[in-house]
């Protein structure tokens, strides 16, 4: 009887100790992936999930609090930074709002993707361009001229980078649009977004920073009504670009003081 007692305290302990493992291993999950890899679980959801059953679930407004990215050394893309999403949704307008600080002796190099944007259907980036009518973003990206990886650079600024139906070339079209921007000053940036209809060039996307509008302009984003809606929020943080001169010698920052988006 005690060794049948003995087996059976075992047993319990030993399934006690199995279930708090499987809780720290999703406790631990990462937070962040690859952008190919979410790119393609979003792709995936979009196709597999109703529309109505997402519009009730997920709701449009959302925030968050202060964060730091720090930029690692001679790295480009997403493990050099951070990427990540939140999911929302909206069929017409949408807007996000964030503050965003280039911190004290920021290496600008030649440049790379900053801030918060808003994906569209297929949410395309990463030289994917939405010439099939099924998706698109709208981000910033901060640019150099003369920065590379030998030369922190100067005359640095931000630009919009978009995606949509009809974009000139197979990377986010900048409209020909900068601001010009410092390490250790605060700019307030905003990206809005309005979705057109069917095949016409009804809809809009316009930047603002520092209250000055640096972008407005008419776009068509999609031509598939299957894929009309914004469905994420992106946080693309990162160096790059895809050749050398786009990584940097030395780590930096990039602090987001608040963020918040809404269906307006």
């Amino acid at each position: 009887m005690k060794r049948i007692f003995k087996l059976t305290s075992l047993l319990f302990m030993s399934a006690l100790m199995l279930n708090a493992c499987e809780k720290e291993h999703e406790l631990n999950e990462p937070q962040s992936v690859n952008k190919e890899q979410q790119q393609n679980v979003d792709k995936d959801a979009a196709q597999n999930v109703n529309k109505d059953a997402v519009a009730g679930s997920i709701t449009a407004k959302g925030s968050t609090g202060a964060r730091t990215i720090t930029l690692q050394t001679n790295t480009l893309s997403c493990p050099g930074g951070l990427c990540t999403s939140y999911g929302v949704w909206s069929g017409n307008l949408y807007t996000v709002w964030f503050q965003m600080r280039f911190n004290s002796g920021f290496y600008w190099s030649r440049g790379g993707k900053c801030g918060y944007g808003i994906l569209i259907g297929d949410q395309n980036t990463g030289g994917d361009p939405g010439w099939d009518g099924n998706g698109g973003s709208a981000r910033f990206m901060w640019y150099c001229p003369n920065g590379s990886n030998s030369a922190k650079g100067s005359g640095a600024y931000l630009q919009p980078y978009v995606y949509y139906r009809d974009q000139p070339g197979q990377y986010g079209n900048d409209f020909g649009k900068k601001y010009y921007i410092q390490e250790n000053v605060t700019y307030n940036c905003q990206i809005s977004v309005k979705l057109n209809t069917g095949s016409n060039t009804d809809g809009y996307v316009k930047y603002y920073v520092n209250g000055t509008e640096i972008l407005n302009e008419k776009i068509r984003w999609v031509t598939n009504d299957a894929k009309r809606n914004v469905n994420a929020v992106s946080l693309h943080t990162f160096r790059g670009g895809s050749q050398e001169y786009w990584k940097a010698p030395v780590t930096s920052s990039i602090y987001y003081p608040s963020a918040s988006w809404d269906a307006l």
